[in-house]
C-alpha cells in the first residue's frame, strides 16, 4: 500500500509518544519518527518547530495515560485509587513513567506542601471525585498528606519501574499502599488536631 505523502501534525505527535512508549525518550529523533511514519523528515519540520514543543505535546499525552490508570476504581477509596494507579503506571507503561519523571522531568517544590496541593486540584480538579475526598480532610492534613503519600508512592513507583522490588503483583502494591496511606493519613490528622512536635514546643 502505498503511504500518504502528507502527513498531519498529529499522525507526527502520534508517532512520536508510540516512539517513547516502545523505547523512550532517548530514542526519538527525526529520523526515528520519519521511519515509523515511513515518510522523510520533510513533513516533520513543517509540523513541529522544536524538540521542545515536541516534548511538550508528549508529556501531555503522558499525563492523560497517567490519568487514565488513576482514575480506574481499584478499590472504594478514591485517593488509595491514584496512588495505586501511579505505581501501576510505572509498572505497566515502564518508558512513559521514565519519559515523565527520569528522562524528562518537571521541577517539584517539595518544601511547599502548599504548591503540591494546588498541583493536585490544577490536575485533577478541586470539583472532581479526587478533589472532593481531599477536601474532606482540614486544610493542613490535605498538605501532609499529599506531600508524604506521593513521596512513598513514587518510590514504591520507582522502585518496580525498576525492576528491584520483590514484588510487583497488584495484591502485593494494594497492600504496601493501604499499610502506609493509614500511617499517613493518621500522622496528618494528629499534626492538624494536635499540632506538630516542633508547634508545641515553641
Amino acid at each position: 500500500m502505498k503511504q500518504p505523502s502528507v502527513y498531519s501534525r498529529e499522525q507526527i505527535i502520534d508517532a512520536a509518544f508510540k516512539l517513547v512508549r516502545e523505547a523512550g525518550w532517548s530514542k526519538v529523533t527525526t529520523r526515528a519518527i520519519a521511519k515509523k511514519l515511513g515518510s522523510s523528515t520533510m513533513p516533520i519540520y513543517s509540523h513541529v518547530s522544536s524538540v521542545e514543543e515536541l516534548e511538550k505535546e508528549i508529556r501531555l499525552r503522558a499525563r492523560e495515560q497517567l490519568k487514565t490508570y488513576q482514575r480506574e476504581k481499584y478499590s472504594e477509596h478514591v485517593l488509595l485509587n491514584l496512588a495505586f494507579g501511579y505505581v501501576v503506571f510505572a509498572r505497566d507503561e515502564n518508558n512513559l513513567f521514565r519519559f515523565l519523571f527520569l528522562e524528562s522531568p518537571n521541577q517539584l517544590d517539595l518544601e511547599n506542601g502548599g504548591g503540591m496541593r494546588e498541583s493536585f486540584y490544577s490536575e485533577f480538579g478541586e470539583d472532581s471525585e479526587e478533589g472532593k475526598a481531599l477536601k474532606e480532610l482540614k486544610s493542613s492534613g490535605q498538605e501532609a498528606v499529599i506531600q508524604y503519600t506521593w513521596i512513598f508512592t513514587h518510590g514504591l513507583a520507582m522502585l518496580i519501574n525498576a525492576g528491584t522490588f520483590g514484588s510487583n503483583s497488584n495484591r502485593s502494591i494494594m497492600q504496601f499502599l493501604m499499610n502506609a496511606g493509614e500511617a499517613f493519613y493518621t500522622w496528618g490528622i494528629q499534626k492538624v488536631e494536635g499540632g506538630s512536635k516542633d508547634e508545641s514546643d515553641s
